[in-house]
């Protein structure tokens, strides 16, 4: 089923200006501070704020202030472990009812060791996870023999210099073909596999394009100027999750859905929509749907995503959404 962006909210006109008043008046306890008597950091960051307006709209808080904790004690919370810019937007959320109202400021401001593109980003993301699980598996399906490959590897100084291997000698059994001969083991398969079920294939749906097959993200600053800010609405998402912030949950579920759907050129940022995958399956528990969902129609209504080399990498290194696209593409329900 297709995403409706749910109908906007109507409030009555006489009642618009005392809003407008009460919103007015937490934005300006905010800025100034005034009557704070909490304060909740995150990193070298810091905000004063009001028990009175955070612990009656999420239950976290409400329980670090009401029981004997360090926190009701010193009257700071320590949210370091979280991304300095979702705890803001969490905030501005409880005085501004919103966030991201204004213009975002520029990547650069946000982070100094984010890299320079979300290309970028997206395979430091996928490295450094890489890293911390250790080197892969021995890969046994490029060999004629496994045991030999297995023994081959093992006898094989761990260093060789490049005069001790002859001119003609035969590439090693563990070495993958290279690029330019790459073998299609899938070739005798008659039946082609269409990536959604729900959309019916052209007769040119199943011819893949290996030259189109490589990351958008050099074209996107030429291409369309809008900032995305699929990541951040994820990041959000995730983070009212963890504090049962409900309000802001659903608010940053819409906001995501309305640029996934509503931007006619979201698809040309293909590595913001990649991270934010990450996002929406490793910050929430798995029986979470309000992202997941999302993700899953944008792949039935976009199958060309899977040409991208971006989300080729996030979904090579997210099994949950692997697991998912996977029973998509043999028409199986997701949940």
């Amino acid at each position: 089923m297709p995403y409706i962006q749910p109908p906007a909210l109507k409030l009555d006109t006489k009642m618009d200006a005392p809003n407008a008043e009460l919103l007015s008046a937490f934005a300006s306890l905010l800025s100034s501070g005034k009557y704070s008597d909490l304060t909740v950091q995150c990193g070298e960051r810091s905000w004063a704020v009001h028990k009175a307006v955070i612990c009656s709209r999420s239950g976290f808080f409400d329980g670090a202030c009401s029981h004997p904790f360090k926190e009701s004690a010193t009257g700071v919370i320590d949210l370091s472990e979280d991304d300095a810019e979702a705890v803001e937007h969490m905030i501005n959320y409880f005085y501004h009812l919103d966030y991201l109202s204004k213009s975002p400021r520029s990547p650069r401001s946000r982070r100094t060791t984010q890299p320079s593109s979300p290309a970028a980003c997206v395979r430091a993301q996928v490295s450094a996870r890489a890293a911390v699980r250790g080197p892969g598996k021995l890969d046994l399906a490029l060999v004629d023999d496994p045991l030999l490959a297995q023994a081959h590897a093992q006898s094989v100084p761990s260093a060789i210099s490049a005069t001790e291997i002859p001119s003609n000698a035969p590439a090693s059994p563990l070495t993958p073909p290279h690029s330019n001969d790459r073998i299609d083991y899938f070739s005798s398969i008659d039946a082609k596999l269409p990536l959604s079920p729900v959309d019916a294939q052209g007769p040119d749906d199943d011819h893949f394009d290996y030259a189109s097959y490589e990351s958008e993200s050099e074209d996107e600053a030429s291409t369309d100027d809008a900032p995305s800010h699929l990541v951040t609405h994820a990041k959000v998402y995730a983070i009212a999750e963890k504090y049962g912030i409900t309000g802001l949950k659903s608010l940053a579920r819409r906001k995501y859905a309305s640029q996934l759907f509503d931007d006619n050129h979201w698809s040309l940022r293909t590595a913001d929509f990649a991270e934010s995958i990450i996002e929406a399956y490793e910050s929430t528990v798995d029986t979470d749907r309000g992202l997941r969902d999302l993700v899953i129609q944008a792949f039935r209504e976009h199958p060309e995503l899977a040409r991208s080399r971006d989300i080729e990498l996030v979904v090579r290194d997210t099994p949950g959404a692997a697991w998912e696209l996977f029973r998509l593409g043999w028409g199986l329900p997701i949940c």
